[in-house]
């Protein structure tokens, strides 16, 4: 009797190109489907980060006011004909937080600048709550740390304004708070 060995090919471990391809070709599509909501949730973060970093400035403006028992003003920044920082532009484009002694709401020779916040992000805007204008106003905090004025500081996308925004809302008193959706980006 001869005994016959079935011969059987070794076991092949892996993918077809075809079975990879059909992979590939899903995978492909179900980053195409994430990338929009993914910058969708980027563009939400910056949002929220910068509207945090004003928030940190007002706080500032307002304990440093009440600390130093002068005025203190947070407005928005630009550069003088001299080189020298003033008073006057938009928020968006930063912001300078400086002992008011002369209760001007301007950055005078002897006034001690406290802070220099630098634009927001690129794509984002600074507004009033309606979105009819961009902040361009000073913030002026008394020794007593009240401000004298509601104010809405509202944070929107220009790239995605159907996002909804963030804002610093300030009180009669000058408290600040963040608020979520508290105005119309559009």
């Amino acid at each position: 009797m001869v005994m016959r060995i079935a011969f059987s090919p070794p076991e092949q471990h892996g993918f077809t190109l075809i079975e990879l391809m059909a992979a590939v070709a899903i995978l492909i599509v179900v980053a195409l489907l994430a990338v929009p909501s993914f910058s969708r949730f980027r563009e939400a973060t910056r949002i929220r980060t910068e509207t945090t970093r004003l928030m940190s400035d007002v706080v500032l403006a307002r304990s440093e006011a009440i600390k130093r028992n002068r005025q203190v003003s947070l407005c928005p920044a630009s550069v003088g004909a001299e080189g020298e920082l003033e008073c006057g532009g938009l928020l968006a484009d930063g912001w300078i937080i400086f002992e008011d002694s002369n209760r001007d709401a301007s950055l005078n020779a002897g006034e001690v600048l406290i802070r220099r916040g630098r634009a927001v992000l690129p794509g984002l805007g600074v507004s009033n709550r309606l979105a009819t204008r961009e902040a361009d106003s000073a913030i002026r905090y008394q020794p007593d740390g009240t401000a004298r004025r509601n104010m809405t500081l509202m944070v929107c996308s220009r790239a995605y304004p159907d996002i909804a925004s963030w804002s610093v809302v300030l009180n009669l008193v000058g408290r600040p708070r963040m608020a979520y959706d508290w105005g119309n980006c559009a």
